[in-house]
């Protein structure tokens, strides 16, 4: 029997014996004690109701705010889950493509650094390229204007001596009047050293190196076409293996070659640089002998790594030389040999 049953059991019971005793002709005292229960029964059957009233009310609340709970969520099952589930997948779909558009523009600024990075790079190399030209344009004028040829020369540049390399050549020779030059490598550079010396007058003559007989003929047919075949002889010297230290290099074959002694300039513009590593660094080895004191050995294409190589051996292996290293469009290098 549960509580609520023997609460109401009491209270039936007890207002019962209340009004028997309310009724009945004993003393007094008996039915006002009757009187008492009927009221306490009363009191206590309008609590109890109270109570039951408002614990039903409770549970009848309880139950529809979970009925109503279960409704709203079949509603929300039914009809709002989809939509959820679109925002969701749109959600990820936004965040996916947010994504793609700054990877996209991080690409993109990568581009633009490197499109900007390629066009400094241009500018630069467009503004050496005009300055390079400037610089030949100018070789070349100073050397017509100074030897003043009746045949025109052909082109500078390329395989041929550089407009302002051969303008540095030939005031090498008019500054210092030199009577002996030793040259590695014949061609436009020989025809224009014979013709300074030629123009400055005395016995100054130029020994030229030639390892291929087509351009030994070449370079001996525009000496006789400017009549200055006088000032200069082209030597047939091929390459051949040449031991310098433990090391073999592939240089002119010097056996049978008579060079002065006393040179006042050597002009370095041979072998060509498929010859072999180093190429040219047999000239200050071999050739140093032959260079007076105070005599200068000049380099073209220094700004190559073989003959900048070749320029770093030298400095380390002939501690009194003085080394100038001049901008030409290839490159050119002065060796100064100490004075005596």
């Amino acid at each position: 029997m549960t509580a609520t049953r023997i609460t109401s059991l009491i209270t039936f019971i007890a207002g019962s014996a209340g009004l028997v005793m309310l009724s009945s002709g004993e003393p007094i005292i008996v039915p006002i004690a009757g009187a008492a229960l009927v009221v306490g029964s009363a009191i206590l059957f309008s609590r109890h109701f109270w109570r039951e009233s408002d614990r039903k009310r409770k549970q009848e609340s309880a139950a529809h705010t979970s009925l109503l709970r279960s409704e709203v969520d079949k509603l929300t099952e039914s009809h709002l889950r989809p939509h959820t589930d679109q925002l969701n997948n749109l959600s990820l779909r936004v965040d996916g493509f947010s994504r793609g558009i700054l990877e996209y523009v991080a690409q993109l600024e990568l581009d633009v650094k490197e499109l900007e990075e390629r066009l400094e790079s241009s500018e630069r190399q467009v503004v050496k390229h005009r300055d390079d030209i400037l610089s030949q344009l100018s070789g070349v004028i100073g050397v017509y204007a100074t030897l003043r040829p009746k045949v025109p020369y052909p082109p500078f540049g390329g395989w041929a001596i550089s407009g302002d390399c051969a303008q540095r050549l030939l005031s090498l020779i008019l500054v210092r009047r030199p009577t002996r030059i030793i040259e590695a490598g014949s061609g436009l550079s020989t025809l224009l050293a014979a013709q300074a010396l030629e123009l400055i007058g005395g016995e100054g003559h130029v020994i030229s190196l030639e390892h291929e007989k087509k351009w030994l003929d070449i370079s001996v047919s525009m000496l006789v076409e400017h009549g200055v075949s006088h000032r200069a002889t082209v030597m047939h010297a091929p390459l051949v293996d040449t031991k310098i230290g433990d090391e073999l290099f592939r240089w002119y074959d010097l056996t049978g070659v008579s060079l002065p002694d006393q040179a006042e300039i050597i002009f370095v513009d041979g072998p060509p640089k498929a010859t072999g590593p180093l190429a040219r660094y047999p000239a200050l080895p071999l050739l140093f002998e032959h260079l007076r004191s105070d005599g200068v050995l000049l380099m073209d294409d220094a700004t190559r790594p073989e003959e900048r190589a070749a320029v770093e051996r030298w400095n380390e292996e002939f501690p009194g030389i003085e080394i100038t290293v001049h901008g030409d469009t290839k490159g050119s290098v002065e060796i100064h040999k100490a004075r005596v």
